[in-house]
């Protein structure tokens, strides 16, 4: 598991790095990255709350920030791997906003803590 997500990371990397047109190979990247970030929210098992991480993803054109907070766990996701993950997408939003006109409004995404529930890290409002 940890394996498929640091090929798909270098992927990502190579897509958001080859530069600002999207080809259909980026495109097939940008995919991967998605398909991992559903495999990253389907491991969130864990023993304690130490485990239970939150990092932000993607960029908001009109508000700027994170598009989305991205809950993972640690015991079955490596941390460098999710950054990396979070970064190449981040990098090809911005790269993808450039360009782009603002939307006239604003929806906020709220920032979320997480806590080991039930054996799952779970969202918690702050």
């Amino acid at each position: 598991m940890k394996l498929a997500i640091s090929l798909a990371c270098i992927g990502t990397l190579l897509a958001a790095l080859s530069g600002c047109e999207m080809t259909p190979s980026d495109a097939t990247n940008r995919s991967n990255a998605t398909h991992t970030l559903s495999d990253i929210r389907a491991n969130i098992g864990c023993d304690a709350s130490y485990q239970c991480k939150v990092i932000g993803v993607g960029e908001r054109l009109t508000c700027g920030g994170p598009r989305e907070y991205l809950i993972y766990s640690t015991k079955h996701t490596d941390e460098q791997d999710v950054e990396a993950v979070v970064s190449a997408i981040t990098k090809q939003e911005k790269l993808n906003n450039k360009g782009k006109a603002p939307a006239v409004s604003c929806e906020p995404v709220m920032p979320i803590q997480t806590l080991c529930i039930a054996h799952t890290c779970q969202a918690v409002p702050l």
